[in-house]
């Protein structure tokens, strides 16, 4: 009796060791198997124009490499560039180091620098760390630090709000302005 104890207690014990591991794989696999995204199309060395309905053009796209995922409705961008057009001519340069698009927002991050291109003394360029912009209402926001620079002005300052079609920056914390003085020669 206690033979066939032994053979039998000798038996499962055999063969939950060679059960066991089945077991664990199966949920170690399970618990780490994530699901992987790969994007529906790439582009390298991106230029892209964007038009209205009437046919004017409304931006254009300069990029490194371009990733678009359809299922998320993501575009992300390596060293974007946006040219934002008003009134049928170029009117302000975007660039960063990385940037994403989705549902018609745009957010740049890592040096962020905005170039308006056209005559404008108040302000010739924006830099900060991280940047949304609506594309549609062209509203940027920020609560970053930025700097502001104009021809003969310096503005630092905690945040931004900005309405490129009314022309209009709101600082949200001032930190300090710098005036530059004129020589007189």
């Amino acid at each position: 009796m206690r033979l066939r104890l032994l053979v039998l207690l000798i038996f499962v014990g055999i063969s939950l060791y060679l059960w066991f591991p089945a077991f664990t794989n199966q949920s170690n696999a399970d618990d780490s198997e994530e699901p992987v995204l790969t994007p529906d199309f790439t582009a390298t060395l991106l230029h892209q124009e964007m038009f209205d309905k009437n046919g004017t053009l409304k931006q254009e796209v300069f990029s490194q490499k371009m990733e678009h995922y359809a299922q998320l409705a993501l575009t992300y961008f390596e060293q974007p560039e946006f040219v934002i057009y008003q009134n049928d001519a170029p009117f302000w340069r975007l660039a960063a180091d990385l940037g994403s698009v989705q549902d018609g927002r745009l957010t740049l991050d890592s040096n962020v620098k905005m170039y308006q291109l056209t005559d404008n003394e108040l302000v010739t360029s924006i830099e900060t760390q991280y940047l949304e912009i609506d594309l549609d209402t062209q509203v940027v926001e920020t609560d970053k630090p930025i700097i502001i620079r104009g021809e003969k002005t310096t503005i630092e300052g905690q945040g931004l709000t900005a309405d490129l079609k009314a022309q209009t920056v709101k600082l949200k914390h001032h930190v300090r302005t710098i005036l530059k003085g004129t020589k007189n020669d």
